[in-house]
């Protein structure tokens, strides 16, 4: 087993015998389960019954809309054209939008990966840091493996528990959705609007793990954050409170001075890629997904310099 393995190994320890990391985990069990049961109790019986009506009016208000607002915003009138086709192809195919199903579940549990990436981020705030905490950075150090590789290993299994906690995440919402509306949903096709202007059928779970995907990049960049705050700190309560805060007040800070041009080049700014899907609108109007791809590449590669320089060449005699 090569060293850097063996450094894996040892850090993967670290992190799964300290009881929070497994309090964590069922944290994130339990919120999903609560998620799920809010759905099912909050889905409505006049939904299925009435459906069709449901949907025959919102037509009907759709079109009036149309009608009546002749300067629409192009995208969205054609988000407004999309939105009547799909709830044609309802109505044609008795299709009812509004019961839930199990991938329902699954694309909602999406949105918890902003809880993911907070707990995350506190395992991430802490991996150097703690090392000086706990005063065990000496020892780590005088070991054969290089300071590059300690930190290479912290970073990995810091990664590896965040993919962890996705994997959970997903098949805690699979298995509530499965339990509540039963398995045969997971043939449910992903109906979207192709680009001749046609309701199209794909894969769900494809669907399911865009979603998912969208939400990794903004985990990816956090978490590599904190780890560079955790070297920056000797103390693992400041790199936890940094990192935490420059996570929950960097997007509202962002869309404050969004007004300004140079905003774009903020890292807040960049790390919601939904945000050049089909209907969404960017922060600004001059900003590109090409632009916003450049720029996270960009600051994951500063925070991983930091990192490396903060952690290799610091002085621990103290």
């Amino acid at each position: 087993m090569s060293s850097l393995s063996k450094l894996i190994r040892n850090e993967n320890m670290k992190i799964y015998r300290r009881p929070r990391t497994w309090v964590m985990i069922a944290f994130l069990i339990l919120t999903v389960a609560l998620l799920s049961g809010i759905m099912k109790w909050d889905e409505r019986e006049d939904n299925h019954a009435n459906w069709k009506q449901i949907i025959s009016q919102e037509n009907a208000g759709i079109q009036k809309q149309l009608a009546d607002n002749r300067d629409l915003n192009p995208d969205h009138k054609a988000y407004l054209n999309e939105r009547i086709k799909l709830n044609d192809y309802y109505l044609d195919h008795d299709i009812n939008p509004n019961e839930l199903q199990l991938w329902d579940y699954v694309n909602t549990s999406a949105s918890l990966t902003i809880l993911v990436t907070l707990l995350t981020v506190i395992i991430a705030a802490d991996m150097i840091a703690a090392e000086f905490s706990w005063g065990t950075i000496k020892l780590l150090l005088v070991g054969p493996a290089s300071r590059t590789k300690i930190l290479a290993s912290k970073y990995i299994a810091t990664m590896g528990f965040a993919l962890l906690l996705l994997l959970l995440c997903f098949a805690s919402a699979f298995a509530a959705g499965g339990i509540l509306e039963g398995f045969s949903g997971v043939n449910q096709p992903h109906l979207s609007i192709n680009a001749d202007n046609v309701v199209q059928e794909s894969s769900m779970i494809v669907h399911a793990l865009q979603k998912y995907g969208f939400a990794v990049v903004s985990l990816i960049m956090y978490v590599t954050m904190a780890f560079m705050i955790s070297a920056a700190f000797r103390s693992s309560s400041m790199a936890i409170a940094f990192s935490l805060l420059f996570m929950l007040i960097g997007t509202t800070l962002t869309a404050i001075l969004s007004g300004y041009g140079w905003v774009k080049y903020l890292l807040f700014a960049n790390i919601d890629l939904t945000q050049y899907l089909e209907g969404a609108s960017p922060l600004r109007p001059d900003m590109t997904l090409s632009f916003s791809i450049m720029m996270l590449v960009a600051y994951y590669l500063v925070f991983q310099l930091v990192a490396w320089l903060l952690f290799t060449k610091r002085d621990v005699a103290a």
